[in-house]
């Protein structure tokens, strides 16, 4: 429309100018030597026009032949372009497809129709090349890629699965990080990424990229809490092995303040304390936990620091542990630890006591051999004995550190679950029958850092 319009206005104004100048009559005179030449006004326009056009015209013709060589090799280059780029299409396709043979076919062909390119025909030639397993030229191709600023990313790509394939952790960190750097918010880098910081266990590089993964969604926020507990508390560990004992408290300490609910950051804050000879300092630190979520393992470490003129002494150590359930009574393993040792101090009525209240809270199998246990001790009834027994063996077993992946049961909670090295799946919950895993794991317990050490390969698939 708004070309017809233009046209319509053009032709107007010449109309308009025809007019103007057939109203307007006139010659032109021409001198040249001997000569006199006298031509009307329009005669002389029009030869004017006529002279110009055909200037034009020969300029054209002259400009034609002598380009004509010029104009005949971009044609061929464009033609050549389109069918390179077919052949790239067909050939990832074919990739896309498993077809081997085409790929390596339409690779061949793109890379000879497109010699100059260094983006999509090398990614083609590496796709091809791995399909055909030919790992190490497909690793040439990627690295060739990475030249190209427009396509370095396709290049890291292609080695960062490459390094996944082989178990090259350190090189597939190496590659994650640089695909980071240039796609800073890319969900499924950050992923692989912070999982292979933690595979590696570089701890202080999780514990930032895990900023990261949060605020994009990777992990919710409740898991990305857990995790950041978990990653200070395992470097408080490798800390005080180190010998960093200033840097491990304070990464014990920061365990604790990000989840104050989560028993083992305050477990093993309170034995770092301990074992530097501030058991007081140990001694609040179990108390203000068991305040908020009173777990058997607080109950356990709270024990294991009652004053040592008085470890021997039972009426000493049912006072002790009867201290801490006045701050929170409302816990089953709180009332059987009591249960314990009133059993220990030959007190059986208020030992009794302490186990009836338990089974408000957590009827298991281990209250009920302890009640069994004690009707054996205080001279009871051997049919009562028989029948808490066989109640034992009805009832679920008690609450465990139980791995969310294997279903192993573990006497102790660790940053990493050994021997399969699975990082934060220690979860406390009722172990569960799993086929092909036995009884309880506890080989860590001796060395809680022994879980610090490199895992099984990951998985290139995650």
């Amino acid at each position: 429309m708004l070309r017809a319009i233009w046209f319509a206005i053009k032709v107007g104004v010449l109309s308009v100018l025809a007019v103007w100048v057939a109203g307007r009559p006139g010659h032109v005179r021409i001198e040249w030597m001997d000569y006199t030449i006298t031509v009307a006004l329009g005669f002389f326009l029009l030869a004017v026009i006529g002279v110009i056009l055909l200037s034009i015209f020969i300029y054209q013709v002259i400009r034609t032949f002598v380009d004509f060589p010029r104009s005949f090799a971009r044609y061929n280059e464009i033609k050549r372009r389109e069918k390179g780029y077919r052949a790239l299409t067909l050939g990832l396709t074919a990739v896309a497809a498993g077809d081997t043979k085409a790929a390596l076919s339409q690779a061949r062909r793109a890379g000879a129709l497109l010699p100059g390119d260094t983006g999509l025909p090398l990614l083609l030639q590496a796709q091809a090349a791995r399909l055909d397993g030919r790992e190490d030229d497909a690793a040439q191709a990627f690295v060739a890629l990475i030249e190209n600023k427009d396509a370095s990313f396709l290049g890291i790509r292609g080695l960062l699965q490459t390094a996944l394939d082989g178990a090259d952790h350190e090189a597939a960190l190496s590659l994650a990080e640089k695909a980071l750097s240039l796609y800073p918010r890319q969900k499924w880098i950050l992923k692989i990424t912070y999982d292979l910081q933690i595979r590696l266990r570089r701890w202080p590089e999780a514990y930032h990229t895990l900023a990261n993964v949060e605020s994009c969604g990777v992990l919710s926020a409740q898991k990305a809490r857990s995790d950041r507990a978990v990653i200070l508390l395992a470097q408080g560990l490798r800390d005080e092995e180190e010998g960093f004992e200033a840097e491990a408290l304070s990464n014990a300490r920061g365990a604790v303040m990000v989840d104050r609910g989560f028993s083992p950051s305050s477990v093993i804050l309170a034995h770092m304390y301990d074992r530097r000879g501030k058991r007081a300092k140990a001694i609040r630190i179990i108390e203000k936990a068991w305040k908020v979520s009173a777990h058997p393992d607080l109950m356990q470490s709270w024990e294991t620091f009652i004053a040592p003129d008085k470890a021997n002494d039972f009426i000493a150590r049912l006072r002790w542990v009867e201290k801490l359930l006045k701050t929170n009574s409302q816990s089953g393993a709180g009332l059987m630890a009591a249960g314990r040792a009133a059993m220990n101090a030959d007190l059986w009525g208020v030992a009794r006591d302490y186990l009836e209240r338990a089974e408000n809270f957590e009827p298991c199998a281990a209250l009920y051999r302890l009640r069994a246990e004690l009707e054996e001790r205080s001279g009871g009834d051997e049919d009562l004995v028989k029948a808490w027994l066989e109640k034992a063996a009805l009832v679920p077993a008690a609450k465990a550190w139980v791995c969310s992946e294997t279903g192993r049961v573990y006497a102790q909670w660790s940053p990493v679950a050994l021997p399969h090295g699975s990082f934060n799946t220690m979860l406390w919950d009722y172990p569960q029958a799993v086929p092909g895993v036995d009884g309880v794991f506890s080989g860590h317990r001796v060395n809680m850092a022994e879980a610090l050490i490199e895992a099984p390969p990951l998985d290139a698939k995650a």
